[in-house]
């Protein structure tokens, strides 16, 4: 059984053509840091980054970078579609501290798929898939709904073969 399983999800699910989920996943906050700070620690500018998760799609970042002695805090209120035009991106409207955020990109301290223009931060999602395995599951997705609690961030998935 588990040799068909592995070649079915292998096989990006070709032979469950129509194959459609709809998931609810809700990350609590600890974990959304926990993989924010496996997706950051090749990047040698940040010394830490920690995100606080409020109602509303709101979300506060406290970065650290190297050669900047106070934290850079910024607000942002993130949009609920995940834009899939591209490559997908998460795209939040920074509410408050707007020049940090601009002075972080001007700096270059954002790794690779962390965008800053005008008022808004676009994180590209493709740019932090390492293994084939991840980009492969990650052209399975068809869409991205992104909703907030206090302390959780709700992801409702669509996948499709």
């Amino acid at each position: 059984m588990d040799a068909i399983l592995q070649r079915i999800i292998a096989n990006n699910f070709l032979e469950l053509p129509g194959l459609t989920v709809n998931a609810i996943l809700p990350i609590p906050e600890a974990l959304a840091n926990e993989v924010l700070i496996a997706a950051l620690k090749r990047n040698r500018n940040i010394k830490s980054c920690r995100v606080s998760i409020d109602r509303e799609n709101r979300v506060s970042v406290s970065l650290k970078i190297h050669f900047w002695p106070w934290p850079l805090n910024v607000k942002l209120k993130i949009f609920q579609e995940v834009d899939f035009s591209r490559s997908p991106k998460v795209r939040a409207f920074m509410e408050k501290n707007k020049m940090l955020g601009k002075l972080a990109a001007f700096f270059k301290v954002l790794p690779e798929g962390i965008a800053v223009y005008k008022h808004q931060f676009s994180l590209d999602i493709g740019k932090f898939m390492q293994s084939p395995e991840q980009k492969r599951y990650l052209a399975l997705v068809q869409s991205i709904q992104l909703s907030t609690e206090e302390g959780k961030i709700i992801f409702d998935i669509t996948i499709a073969s």
